[in-house]
């Protein structure tokens, strides 16, 4: 089936078979999809969400946070509908928060309080968001880490990096670090798809393959980035596509004795599974208490440090392989 997905998704918006399969999905599911010249429209009822053409592949993932979406993002009223309009890049309100960023297109799940769920950073906390996008996760943990703290946030696509660094100018994030590098099991060089989705990510784990924005990005190991940084986060947010598998197992040595808080979506398939299903057998290996979740029809995954772990301390240079 993957190899089907893969075939349609390398055929492009314009395909008849991609838009009459796109189409029989989207009635299946009870939603209207029409196709412009622009846009690619999906509406159900009253409401109206837009796609700009190259967001294709995500549109039926969309489709099951159809609701969330409206519940979430604040929407304009256009005619007797309200819509949705993610067809060209804007800025873009959360209801809850009233807070608007930018975004190169979809924006980012309101999903702070399921990050949060088992560990808050608090003022003072370093922490990590580790496939920060445009850099939603990021500004709402810069509030909680407040100015004596600090949030690195790691985001190696280029078109999601460029709207990180737009929304960290906007909001005057003067905590918040942008590092343009990926998270992942190695510090190198590893090829990366590079499509300015939410699901852009390392080639090697990406349910989708972008092949015409194939680019190489450098890579860090949890680790290599604690080195680098000079320090070790009491918390990290994770949505690396996949990668977590790797990330985590090629530095469970090093997490078994610098402690550090975890969430992660793991709503990500490697291998014919849900990465979820080995991080929670690679963090209880180490001392770790580890829950996971189905949230927004999506999965998530907690882990801290157990009692088998030891104190948080700094990082010890000395102790952590060096950073070319």
């Amino acid at each position: 089936m993957k190899w089907l997905k893969q075939y349609l998704a390398g055929l492009g918006p314009d395909s008849i078979l991609v838009q009459t399969m796109l189409s029989a999905y989207a009635l299946s599911k009870g939603f209207r999809l029409s196709i412009t010249k622009n846009y690619i429209s999906v509406r159900k009822g009253a409401r109206e969400m837009r796609f700009g053409k190259s967001l294709y592949i995500q549109i039926p993932i969309t489709m099951s946070l159809f609701d969330f979406y409206f519940e979430t993002i604040v929407a304009k009223l256009d005619g007797s509908k309200e819509l949705l309009d993610f067809s060209m890049p804007g800025l873009h309100q959360y209801r809850k928060s009233g807070v608007s960023l930018y975004f190169p297109g979809i924006p980012e799940d309101d999903v702070m309080d399921t990050y949060i769920a088992w560990h808050a950073p608090k003022q003072g906390d370093i922490v990590w968001d580790a496939g920060a996008h445009a850099g939603a996760t990021s500004y709402f943990l810069s509030r909680m880490v407040g100015d004596t703290g600090k949030v690195y946030a790691f985001e190696p696509d280029n078109l999601a990096y460029e709207y990180l660094l737009k929304n960290i100018a906007l909001h005057k994030l003067e905590n918040v670090v942008p590092v343009k590098k990926a998270l992942s099991g190695s510090t190198g060089v590893a090829t990366f798809s590079m499509d300015g989705t939410m699901g852009a990510g390392i080639q090697d784990y990406v349910v989708y393959v972008d092949r015409q924005h194939l680019s190489s990005v450098q890579t860090l190991s949890i680790q290599d980035a604690c080195a680098e940084m000079n320090c070790v986060p009491t918390y990290v947010k994770m949505d690396i596509e996949g990668s977590e598998i790797a990330a985590i197992e090629g530095s469970l040595d090093f997490l078994k004795s610098h402690p550090i808080h975890f969430a992660i979506e793991t709503n990500h398939v490697v291998n014919g599974e849900l990465t979820c299903v080995a991080l929670e057998k690679l963090f209880p290996s180490i001392g770790y208490e580890v829950k996971t979740s189905s949230m927004f029809e999506q999965v998530f995954t907690w882990a801290r440090p157990g009692q088998a772990t030891t104190s948080p301390r700094k990082a010890d240079p000395t102790e952590m392989t060096a950073v070319g």
